[in-house]
């Protein structure tokens, strides 16, 4: 009956330690945020605007810039990539700026008509890797559906408040992480 009793307790403690190793245990190491138009970072679009002829154009964009370190002894691969989404929720300053600016609140993307992006490398087990995320603001090209750009003093009042708010990661919808980025 002890040896029964050691088997389950063992199997119980490889199940309790596997379990805790499958986690995600991220941490901020530095956040950064800036207003861009650098296709490299946010992209461009071609439309076709009549026979024969396009446009090219490149949105600004309010682009986040996230330093992590993984600290579990799990790597986040390229299968756990396209189940984690990021997430910026501003606090009610940041937001006000943004929809007097943009005359919307880009942070809701379910709603937001203007757009954005994400990335997130490959990190290894107890290694450094990179999240970025962006939301448009405007497009640089007339006769498009964005805003007009803001001007350069509204430009630089997003980008003073950017980090007034809280970076939330999510896998398979479910909350792992979350930082507030006015504390860094």
């Amino acid at each position: 009956m002890k040896s029964v009793k050691n088997i389950v307790f063992f199997v119980l403690l490889l199940f309790i330690i596997s379990a805790c190793s499958n986690s995600k245990d991220i941490k901020l190491s530095k956040a950064d945020a800036i207003i861009t138009n650098n296709k490299d970072l946010v992209g461009e679009t071609v439309r076709t605007i009549g026979e024969g002829k396009s446009q090219t154009t490149v949105d600004t964009a309010l682009y986040y810039t996230f330093v992590v370190k993984n600290n579990s002894n799990k790597s986040i691969s390229n299968e756990d990539l396209n189940q984690i989404k990021l997430k910026i929720k501003p606090n009610q300053e940041l937001l006000s700026v943004v929809e007097d600016t943009v005359g919307s609140n880009i942070y809701n993307v379910n709603k937001s008509k203007i757009g954005g992006g994400q990335g997130i490398e490959e990190i290894p087990a107890h290694g450094t890797g990179k999240f970025t995320i962006y939301y448009n603001l405007s497009t640089d090209k007339q006769g498009n559906k964005l805003p007009s750009i803001p001007t350069k003093e509204e430009l630089k009042r997003i980008k003073e408040n950017a980090l007034k708010s809280t970076l939330i990661v999510s896998e398979n919808g479910e909350e792992i992480a979350h930082f507030n980025l006015n504390k860094n």
